[in-house]
C-alpha cells in the first residue's frame, strides 16, 4: 500500500501544472485524489495508530470515489518551511493541516479559499465550534479553516507536594501571589546542599509558554494591529513580568537550564519540579509515566495579576487555493473536523475537540478535564494567528529572556534592544 501511494503522488506531482498537485486518475475517471499534508510521522503508540487506521476506514466507507494521499511532515518547524516550499514550487497540497502559530504565514499570503460559501450553500452550523477557536482562522467575514482540536495551557501540579507542604490545591482565580508563596513553600533545599533537590516552578525559557505572564499583567509584545513592538514590549506592564518570571530562577524557585537538562527526564513527571505549564497533550505522557501516579496529578487555571487569561493552541484543516477537486476538499475538512473524527480523536487524549457537545461529553472522562473545560472561555491566540514570521519574534524574545537569565543584563534594557530588533523584523513583512 505505501508503495502504492507513493507510486500515486509520484504521478500526481509530474500531472501537475501549476496550483494544486492533483489530477483525475489517467486510468479511472471516476475516482478522485486528494493530496492532504498534516505534521507527524510514525507513531509508536499503537493505540493512536489503530484509531488512524479506523479514521482513514469510515472515510474510505463514506466516499469511497476520493482517495487521500496523505503527506505526514514530522515537526511544526518543519512541516511549515515543507509546505511553504511546495507553494512556492507549484505544487502545493489539496488540503493542509493549519495550526495557530502558523496561520498568519498561509493566510496572509492568499494561499487558502474562504470556506464561507462552502458553509452558506449548507447552512453549516458553525455555532457547534467554541467561538475563540473559530476565530483563529477568521478574517473579518471569511473563514479559512475548521477547527480541529486545541489545548489551553494551564498549571499541572503536583498534589503529593503540595500535601506534604501543608499547602491547599490551588484554585481558579489564584493570584501571582499565590502561586509565589506555593512555589517558595514546595522548593526543597536541603542545608549545605549546591541547589534544591526540588523546585516550586519549572520556568521554561519558551516564549510561547511565558508570554502568558505578560498578558496577565496588562502587557504584550506587539500593538493591537500587530504593527509594532514600540510601547508594548518594553512597556512597564511587559518590564515587570518579564522580571516576575526571571526571578523565579534567579531566585532558585526554578532551575536553570542546566538543571532541568541534567534530569534527562520529563521534569515534572520526575519530581524535580512540582509546578509547571503545559497543555492537554501532557496528559498522555503522564498517564504513562512510571515516575508519577495520575492520582498526584492536578491540573489549575493560569495564576492571575490584573487579568485571567491563557493562551489557546489549536490545528484545523484548510483548503488551498487551485485545488481542482474543492468540493471533495469541503467533504474531507468536514470529516476531519466533524463529530465522527473528533470522538475518535478525543480518545487520544492529546486535544479538546473544538466541537463543543463532544468536548463536553468527555467532562467526566477524567478527574482534570472539567479544569481544561473550565478554562477554555478565558483563552486567547497567540500572535503567529496575525502576524506572519511570528515565530522570527519568539526567537527574539528568547534570546531576551537568555540575556536576562544568563547574561544579567537589566530587564528593562533587553526588552529596548528587543523592542528594536521587533520592529525591524515586522517592517521586513511589510
Amino acid at each position: 500500500m505505501r508503495s502504492h501511494l507513493i507510486w500515486i503522488f509520484s504521478v500526481i506531482v509530474v500531472l501537475s501544472v501549476g496550483g494544486c498537485a492533483h489530477q483525475r486518475n489517467a486510468f479511472d475517471s471516476k475516482i478522485i485524489y486528494l493530496h492532504v499534508s498534516d505534521w507527524g510521522g510514525a507513531s509508536a503508540d499503537p493505540r493512536y495508530n489503530r484509531i488512524q487506521d479506523e479514521i482513514m476506514a469510515e472515510w474510505n466507507r463514506r466516499h469511497p470515489n476520493i482517495r487521500i494521499v496523505p503527506e505526514h511532515i514530522p515537526g511544526s518547524s518543519a512541516y511549515v518551511s515543507k509546505v511553504l516550499t511546495e507553494f512556492v514550487a507549484g505544487i502545493p497540497p489539496d488540503v493542509m493541516q493549519l495550526d495557530d502559530a502558523s496561520a498568519a504565514s498561509f493566510i496572509d499570503n492568499n494561499t487558502l479559499v474562504d470556506l464561507t460559501p462552502f458553509i452558506q450553500k449548507e447552512h453549516f452550523n458553525l455555532l457547534r465550534y467554541y467561538p475563540n477557536v473559530l476565530d483563529i482562522a477568521r478574517r473579518g467575514k471569511r473563514l479559512y479553516a475548521l477547527p480541529s482540536d486545541f489545548t489551553p495551557m494551564m498549571m499541572y501540579y503536583n498534589k503529593k507536594f503540595f500535601r506534604e507542604a501543608g499547602l491547599h490545591y490551588p484554585r481558579d482565580g489564584w493570584t501571582w501571589n499565590d502561586f509565589l508563596h506555593d512555589a517558595q513553600k514546595l522548593t526543597v533545599w536541603p542545608k549545605g546542599a549546591y541547589q534544591p533537590t526540588r523546585y516550586g516552578f519549572l520556568a521554561e525559557n519558551w516564549m510561547p509558554g511565558w508570554i502568558v505572564w505578560i498578558w496577565q499583567n496588562g502587557g504584550d509584545v506587539l500593538s493591537p494591529n500587530g504593527q509594532t513592538a514600540s510601547g508594548y514590549m518594553d512597556s512597564p506592564a511587559t518590564i515587570q513580568a518579564v522580571r516576575f518570571f526571571a526571578d523565579l530562577e534567579k531566585n532558585h524557585l526554578a532551575p536553570n537550564l542546566s538543571a532541568s537538562q541534567a534530569q534527562g527526564e520529563d521534569p515534572f513527571a520526575s519530581g524535580l519540579v512540582a509546578m509547571t505549564i503545559s497543555g492537554h497533550w501532557d496528559l498522555v505522557p503522564l498517564r504513562a509515566s512510571e515516575t508519577i501516579s495520575m492520582n498526584n496529578v492536578g491540573v489549575v487555571g493560569l495564576p492571575q495579576n490584573k487579568r485571567q487569561v491563557t493562551v489557546i493552541y489549536e490545528s484545523g484543516y484548510a483548503i488551498t487555493k487551485g485545488c481542482k477537486h474543492p468540493h471533495a476538499a469541503w467533504e474531507y475538512v468536514k470529516f476531519m473536523c466533524g463529530d465522527y473524527v473528533q470522538k475518535m480523536k478525543a480518545k487520544l487524549g492529546i486535544g479538546i475537540s473544538a466541537i463543543k457537545s463532544v468536548a463536553e461529553s468527555y467532562r467526566n472522562s477524567n478527574p482534570l478535564e472539567p479544569e481544561f473545560l473550565d478554562n477554555i472561555k478565558y483563552g486567547i491566540a497567540p500572535w503567529g494567528t496575525r502576524v506572519e514570521n511570528y515565530d522570527v519574534i519568539e526567537d527574539i524574545g528568547t534570546e531576551m529572556m537568555d540575556e536576562v537569565l544568563i547574561g544579567h543584563v537589566p530587564t528593562e534594557r533587553a526588552l529596548k534592544t528587543a523592542t528594536a530588533r521587533a520592529n525591524a523584523e515586522l517592517e521586513s513583512n511589510e
